[in-house]
């Protein structure tokens, strides 16, 4: 390997495993480190997220999408939840520079319950890309029923989930692997945090998205807004 090569895969992690230390790798595959941001964005966007808008990145990470999102948005309305802040501060320093916190004013919350209540807001929009793939069912509930909280009346929350029958037992975290859901299930703690719930159309390597609101009708258009 030549010289710029092993600087290449040592600065974007190339190489490594997910969930490796690395600020790209641990939030997963680095060579789809564009890639999931990119989905991520053109989603959000298609299915109506504008700069007026109050966005909740739940689980931003080392910002693989918030690199999009928090220039995009206007001041003062990106909104990013990640308990290892050690990501946020490596995604800052690697991929935004500190500049962009003067300028676009982005919050960062160190929230690792779900409890959302202290950000003190209502958001039009929500994401939650490969979050609920790594909890089980009582934190799943309790991130569903954290988000509903915050949304606004026609907020809409967008969420990954990884997709298999086979159940796993367990509660909590489970990182780096994940925890298998079938639609069912999904439907199932949807339903008990009060949320509607439509299953999306929507590419993504290795797991499923789908969208859910307060009200049929909002979950509906918003997966209507994507075909």
């Amino acid at each position: 390997m030549t010289a710029t090569g092993s600087g290449e895969q040592e600065e974007y992690g190339l190489g490594l495993r997910a969930g490796g230390a690395h600020y790209r790798a641990y939030v997963g595959p680095p060579a789809q480190y564009d890639v999931i941001a990119g989905l991520q964005f053109t989603l959000l966007f298609k299915a109506g997220l504008r700069e007026t808008h109050k966005f909740l990145d739940l689980g931003c990470g080392s910002l693989r999408g918030g690199r999009l999102f928090i220039p995009y948005l206007r001041p003062g309305h990106y909104y990013g939840v990640e308990p290892n802040e050690w990501l946020v501060q490596e995604g800052i320093a690697r991929e935004l520079g500190d500049d962009i916190l003067r300028v676009k004013r982005p919050t960062f919350s160190a929230i690792d319950d779900f409890d959302l209540a202290p950000l003190g807001e209502r958001f039009d929009f929500a994401l939650a890309q490969s979050v609920f793939s790594h909890t089980f069912r009582d934190l799943t509930l309790r991130g569903l029923s954290g988000v509903r909280d915050v949304l606004a009346p026609r907020g809409v929350l967008f969420a990954t989930f990884f997709e298999d029958p086979r159940r796993a037992e367990g509660s909590g975290w489970r990182y780096p692997a994940c925890v298998p859901y079938g639609w069912p299930d999904i439907e199932a703690l949807a339903a008990q945090a009060r949320l509607a719930v439509r299953r999306l159309e929507w590419p993504h390597p290795r797991q499923t998205w789908f969208a859910a609101a307060r009200e049929e009708a909002t979950a509906a258009r918003a997966a209507a807004s994507l075909a």
